[in-house]
């Protein structure tokens, strides 16, 4: 488990890390980030461990959890998304029966590449601004 605990403590320290550069790099203040819901784990390392689904999955939830512990450190507020649903909620976050139209205008401004992750991430942030801080995990 010592392993376990220096890459959680690395996780940590580089979600810091991260966040402080983002933070210099960015020219307007940050108030809310958007982080894509985590599954939900067994509750040790060890059942953690023995299921591989879990196993599939833990690492990815603990770098989530590190981000979000260093955005609320910030003062920052955390936004926890969820991909299957993302696109409705910014839709409904900006009164819109659609995103899509207004999501192609943007790539199309931003110009290339304009992706579905960059796509996914711009609906995650417009979601972010109409909904309150929501828990880490799905149901």
């Amino acid at each position: 488990m010592a392993l376990v605990d220096r890459v959680r403590a690395s996780a940590a320290r580089g979600g810091r890390e991260g966040l402080e550069a983002l933070a210099a790099a960015v020219p307007v203040p940050i108030a809310r980030i958007a982080i894509r819901v985590c599954p939900e784990l067994p509750p040790t390392t060890e059942e953690r461990i023995a299921d591989n689904r879990a196993q599939t999955v833990a690492d990815s939830v603990m770098y989530r959890e590190a981000l979000a512990a260093a955005a609320e450190a910030r003062g920052w507020s955390v936004h926890w998304y969820d991909r299957e649903r993302v696109f409705r909620d910014a839709a409904t976050a900006l009164g819109r029966d659609d995103v899509n139209d207004l999501l192609s205008a943007m790539g199309r401004s931003i110009g290339p590449p304009w992706q579905a992750i960059h796509k996914l991430a711009a609906a995650a942030a417009l979601a972010a601004t109409g909904h309150p801080a929501s828990r880490a995990t799905s149901g």
